[in-house]
C-alpha cells in the first residue's frame, strides 16, 4: 500500500511541477503597427509614443525606455512632423526608478508624471480631463474646464482593463467633439510651444506682403518637432485676395478649423496666418494694407483658445486601442507597450516526455504487482485451506 502512495505522489509531482516551472517573458508583436492602422492614424494626424516594454528582461527601467523607443522606431515614425518619438507614459509606481536626465537622454520631452530631479526641458502633462471610459468623469467637468479657461485638457483611453473591454462615455465623448478647439497630440503640442515665434514681414509694396518664418526658437536638445505656427496681424485695413506659396495658393481655413495644418484665414480687420519654418508667402491684398500693423503670436494653432489631447495608456494592441475612434475630430498620442506574453523554457517538454513515458510503465507496474500480490494471497489461501482440511 505503501509504494502505491509512493507513486502516485510522484506522478502528482511530475504533473504540477511544469506549472511550477520557471517562464521567460517576452513580448508579443503588434502588426498593426506597421500594417494598414498604423500608417491611417498616422496620416491623420495622430501620435506614438511610448510607455515601456513588458516583460522586458532588464531591471533598469532607462534600458527598458530605450527598448520601446527603439521597438517604436523600427516599425512606425512617432508624427507627421518627425520620426523621433517625444512622448512617454511613466507609471507612477516606478517613479523612484528614473530621473529626468534618463528620459531627456533617450530623446523624450514630454511626460505624464512629475519626474525628480525636474528638468525644464521635459513637458509635464496632466490628465486634468480625466478618463474616456463610460461612468468615469462627466460631461459637467468637462465643461467646468472649458469656463475655468484652462487651455491644454488633456485625457487618457484604455480600451481594455485586463480581459475586459472598455466602453467609452458617449455623452462625454459628444461633448468634445462639438467642442471648437485644436485637437492636438503630446509631442505636436509640446513642438508648437517650442517653436512658435514672430515672422518676417516685408510690406514695402503696398498692396502685398512677404512674409517668411524663419525659426531659431527650438530646445537645446532639439529633440522637438517643426510644426506650422499661426500668428495674427492686426488692423491691417483691407480684405486679403490671397496667399502665395511658390506658385501654390495657400488654404484658406475656417474658424474652428481644429488639425494643425498651414493656412490662413481673415478675421474681421485681422488676418489670421499659419506656416511652416522655412516658408515664405506673398500676401496679396485687394487694397494698400496698413503698414503699421501689429503681430502677435498665437499661443494655439489657428488661435484656438483652448487645446485637446487624449493619451491611448498603455496601448498593446492598436486595433482594440483605435477602432471606436475612426470617425472623430480628435487626435489620440498612442503610448506603445507591447503586450507581454509569457513562454516556458524547454524544461517543460523535457517534462512532458517524463510524463507521457512515466505514467503508463507506472500503470503497467502496479498492474504486475497487484497480479504479484493477488497470486501471493491465492497461494496463502489455497495452504490456509490443506491445513483446515488436514485438522
Amino acid at each position: 500500500m505503501l509504494t502505491r502512495q509512493i507513486v502516485a505522489i510522484t506522478l502528482f509531482g511530475l504533473l504540477i511541477l511544469p506549472l511550477c516551472a520557471p517562464v521567460a517573458a517576452e513580448w508579443e508583436e503588434d502588426t498593426w503597427l506597421t500594417t494598414i492602422i498604423g500608417p491611417e492614424r498616422l496620416g491623420m494626424g495622430d501620435e506614438f509614443g511610448c510607455h515601456g516594454m513588458s516583460g522586458s528582461e532588464t531591471s533598469v527601467y532607462e534600458l527598458e525606455i530605450s527598448e520601446c523607443r527603439d521597438y517604436l522606431t523600427k516599425r512606425i515614425n512617432a508624427s507627421k512632423w518627425g520620426g523621433n518619438p517625444i512622448s512617454l507614459g511613466v507609471d507612477s509606481d516606478r517613479l523612484n526608478e528614473i530621473d529626468s536626465e534618463a528620459i531627456t537622454a533617450a530623446g523624450f520631452a514630454v511626460v505624464d508624471q512629475q519626474i525628480t530631479p525636474f528638468n525644464s526641458e521635459i513637458n509635464i502633462l496632466s490628465y486634468n480631463g480625466g478618463s474616456l471610459e463610460k461612468d468615469r468623469q462627466t460631461v459637467d467637468h468637462f465643461q467646468a474646464l472649458i469656463e475655468d479657461g484652462e487651455t491644454l485638457i488633456n485625457f487618457y483611453w484604455h480600451a481594455r482593463d485586463h480581459d475586459v473591454i472598455v466602453r467609452p462615455n458617449s455623452e462625454l465623448v459628444s461633448s468634445i467633439e462639438s467642442t471648437t478647439a485644436w485637437f492636438t497630440t503630446w509631442g505636436e503640442h509640446a513642438s508648437y510651444q517650442a517653436t512658435k515665434s514672430e515672422f518676417s514681414l516685408d510690406n514695402s509694396s503696398s498692396d502685398s506682403w512677404l512674409v517668411s518664418f524663419e525659426s531659431d526658437s527650438q530646445s537645446s536638445n532639439d529633440v522637438f518637432w517643426d510644426v506650422p505656427i499661426t500668428n495674427k496681424f492686426s488692423n491691417i485695413n483691407s480684405d486679403v485676395v490671397s496667399v502665395i506659396y511658390g506658385d501654390i495658393s495657400l488654404e484658406e481655413l475656417e474658424i474652428d478649423s481644429p488639425h494643425l495644418q498651414t493656412g490662413w484665414r481673415q478675421e474681421n480687420n485681422s488676418l489670421i496666418l499659419t506656416l511652416m519654418p522655412g516658408q515664405q508667402v506673398r500676401i496679396n491684398f485687394d487694397t494698400s494694407a496698413n503698414n503699421d500693423s501689429t503681430q502677435q503670436t498665437c499661443e494655439r494653432f489657428n488661435c484656438h483658445i483652448v487645446a485637446i489631447t487624449v493619451a491611448g495608456i498603455h496601448t498593446d494592441d492598436l486595433f482594440d486601442w483605435s477602432r471606436r475612434w475612426d470617425n472623430t475630430p480628435m487626435r489620440f498620442t498612442w503610448l506603445v507597450e507591447p503586450r507581454e506574453i509569457s513562454q516556458y523554457s524547454w524544461i517543460l517538454p523535457a517534462l512532458a516526455v517524463i510524463v507521457a513515458l512515466s505514467a503508463p510503465v507506472a500503470i503497467i507496474w502496479l498492474v504486475k504487482n497487484d497480479r504479484r500480490v493477488q497470486q501471493a494471497v491465492a497461494v496463502l489461501d489455497t495452504l490456509d485451506n490443506l491445513k483446515f482440511e488436514e485438522e
